[in-house]
């Protein structure tokens, strides 16, 4: 074999001269050929030859530690060989001497393990004990692995190698539960195949495992598969199961199983008729079977993709509101907290605030008492499909209960609360981040951008869009947010040009799939774009197309809608003074207690006023606007009003109140540019016009009467009069 250049010998530590295989031939036995083409039988003869040399034991020992594999201990080394301690003592001094086994991992108080000094002896070993031989030692091995509560993996290896095909089954998918809670999730996908294709053999063990372990193997194997975006894959996996349900007439695994693909159809952006005949089917399933659990689950997707998939609040309201009744009934709290959650962002997106604040409010309190707890069927609940898949049900709540820390955040900013949201939405983001959910971080990321623009702070603002792969999410809806966020930022810290494109991007994909709620603030975004371009004629289309997707959703108030005072003011240029007037009085009917929609509804009356020559009412409406700014701790909105108020003074001829206004909106400015830490991104900032304006304008004197109507239109967009 020497000649062969097969085995060579080595000096070990010890002085010893051992035969080993070359780096070449251990290089080939890695490599997925059969061990017994590799080898010449001279190398096998050899092998074997060194082991005939040995005891009885010694060759029970080496016999048992070979169907064990790696790192096994003394003791079970002994029991699988079924030797006495005293015989295997001995036994493993003989093998270590000899140079087949090797110990490893001892230390002080510390017992170590054992395995062969190199894989090429075990193979030979395990491969000349024969199968019976083979079985009997992994039903030991079996057993007593079984009573030390080993991996789940290992178990389903010995029992697969013994024969015993129910015991494989059910620890492959134990196996692959273990993985998904590690995020292992190609390694879960391996055991749950072997799982899935003992249930597929010629003689399948369908009757012998029960319909929900079934199930828990098909909806791991679908939720494995979509965490990779493998959508192709999960679809094969829930049609066999639904094939599996409508086979045993079991009602309710088909509904959830429609369920399924229905969320799958969605997050491939599939066609809408597509989605909306699997939910139909899930529904009449479900309705026709009176299981609960099943209805409860259908009317919750029914709810969560109506609202959030096609932006249909009014259809999905009634689902969602029969969902939780339903899941009250059941005293099932995860759906309650799941229904409540999308409760949450109905109300959020019709303008109800403080309604959605205490929905979310109730299901943070219920995910906090769920903790790691099952559902209470057992099964793997349907998820929120905006949120992406969670390896487990634990993990599942978890990213639920961001998603809602996050929504809370943005209800708690548009009801004036924005000290509250920032707590809310670095909850939010640090808890996904703990549970590495990239869609959740995409959608935490954008609620805290919000968030921390309206308190100010531009450069972390700017630096969240850092963080997630936004774009490599194949849900578009995720996207869309981000963007409006991204546009939002750029337009803060004055990088106009940057912002457009955003937004224009935003409004493309908007358009293209008819989301109306998501349209209004880029539209409005792009009005104030251009108003301060001095672009008035786009302005006014863009004021235009805004207020006609505005009346189109029927609702109080649109999430984010808080330029209108730019929308008045191109009415107004446009020569559209009934369109100005009216959609400024639709706007004061619909405030309500809401301070924060307050703000651009007073500036749109000073608007209004100063076109009129009412300069006095102009400055009461701004002055009010200016308070309110500071009770809620806007700085952004602050050094605007400020701004414009400085803009009505010195058009009044009064130059005092006009450099104070001016001076003050400047000190707010320079402390937001204090915050950017970034000096060239600061310097941009401070470079912007409106901003460059504003801080330069206490040292201009007042040149105007106010009659003049150009001017008075300027008072909110301080661009060129266009």
């Amino acid at each position: 074999m020497r000649e062969r250049q097969w085995l060579v010998p080595r000096l070990t530590v010890d002085g010893s001269w051992r035969l080993e295989p070359t780096q070449e031939m251990a290089a080939a036995l890695a490599q997925e050929r059969s061990r017994h083409e590799l080898l010449p039988p001279s190398v096998r003869a050899l092998i074997q030859g060194r082991l005939g040399k040995l005891a009885l034991a010694t060759r029970q020992l080496v016999r048992a530690s070979a169907v064990l594999g790696d790192q096994a201990s003394a003791k079970l080394l002994w029991q699988v060989a079924q030797v006495e301690v005293q015989a295997g003592v001995e036994a493993l001094e003989e093998a270590e001497g000899s140079g087949i086994l090797r110990e490893e991992g001892a230390g002080t108080g510390r017992p170590g393990t054992y395995r062969f000094a190199h894989d090429l002896m075990r193979e030979v070993v395990y491969t000349e004990l024969g199968e019976a031989r083979r079985q009997v030692l992994h039903q030991r091995a079996l057993a007593r692995l079984e009573s030390e509560g080993a991996q789940a993996s290992e178990l389903a290896y010995h029992a697969r190698a013994s024969g015993e095909a129910e015991a494989t089954s059910r620890y492959s998918v134990q196996a692959g539960d273990e993985a998904m809670a590690v995020f292992a999730v190609a390694d879960a996908i391996r055991h749950y195949h072997q799982a899935r294709a003992l249930l597929q053999q010629p003689q399948p063990m369908q009757t012998v495992l029960s319909a929900a372990e079934v199930e828990h193997l098909y909806a791991h194997l679908g939720r494995a598969y979509t965490l990779q975006n493998a959508w192709q894959p999960a679809q094969q996996a829930y049609e066999e199961l639904l094939a599996y349900a409508k086979q045993h007439q079991l009602a309710a695994l088909a509904s959830m199983t429609l369920n399924r693909l229905a969320i799958l159809a969605v997050q491939q952006s599939q066609d809408r008729s597509q989605v909306q005949a699997l939910l139909e089917q899930a529904w009449h399933i479900a309705q026709s079977s009176s299981d609960q659990r099943a209805l409860a689950e259908t009317e919750w997707n029914l709810a969560q993709i109506n609202a959030v998939g096609w932006g249909d609040l009014k259809r999905a309201l009634p689902h969602d509101e029969r969902a939780l009744a339903l899941a009250r009934a059941s005293n099932d709290k995860e759906l309650e907290a799941r229904n409540l959650s999308l409760l949450g962002w109905i109300h959020l997106r019709v303008g109800d605030f403080q309604e959605a604040m205490h929905c979310l409010e109730a299901a943070l309190a219920l995910y906090a008492t769920l903790g790691n707890e099952p559902t209470a069927s057992g099964a793997l609940s349907l998820a929120l499909f905006s949120i992406g898949a969670s390896p487990t049900q634990p993990l599942t709540n978890r990213a639920t209960e961001a998603a809602c820390w996050g929504l809370l955040a943005f209800a708690q900013v548009h009801s004036g609360q924005v000290h509250n949201s920032i707590r809310s939405g670095r909850r939010a983001l640090a808890l996904s981040q703990e549970i590495k959910n990239d869609w959740v971080q995409v959608i935490s990321t954008t609620y805290l951008t919000f968030v921390l623009l309206e308190a100010g702070a531009y450069e972390e603002a700017l630096m969240q869009h850092a963080i997630p792969p936004a774009r490599t999410l194949p849900l578009t809806v995720i996207f869309q947010g981000f963007l409006i966020a991204l546009g939002s930022t750029y337009q803060a810290v004055q990088q106009w040009e940057e912002a457009r494109s955003a937004l224009e991007e935003e409004e493309a994909i908007v358009e293209r799939l008819g989301f109306g709620p998501f349209r209004v603030p880029v539209l409005t975004q792009l009005c104030m774009n251009c108003a301060l371009a001095g672009e008035w004629e786009r302005a006014y289309r863009y004021a235009l197309e805004t207020i006609t997707v505005r009346k189109s959703q029927d609702v109080a108030l649109i999430p984010l809608d808080f330029c209108r005072q730019y929308e008045t003011e191109a009415f107004l240029r446009g020569g559209d003074e009934r369109q100005a007037r009216a959609e400024v009085q639709r706007l004061g009917e619909r405030v309500g207690s809401y301070p924060r929609y307050r703000i651009p509804y007073l500036r749109s009356l000073a608007v209004l006023a100063a076109w009129d020559g009412h300069s006095e009412q102009a400055i009461g409406h701004l002055r009010e606007a200016a308070q309110i700014a500071v009770d809620l701790g806007l700085p952004g909105e602050r050094w605007q009003v400020q701004a414009a108020l400085g803009r009505l003074y010195e058009a009044g001829g009064d130059p005092v109140q006009a450099r104070t206004a001016f001076g003050e909106a400047a000190r707010i400015i320079q402390g937001l540019a204090e915050g950017i830490k970034d000096e060239t991104l600061r310097a941009r900032f401070l470079a912007g016009p409106p901003i460059d304006r504003s801080c330069s304008k206490p040292n201009v004197s007042p040149t105007r009467s106010p009659k003049t109507r150009r001017s008075r239109a300027g008072l909110e967009a301080s661009g060129p009069a266009g």
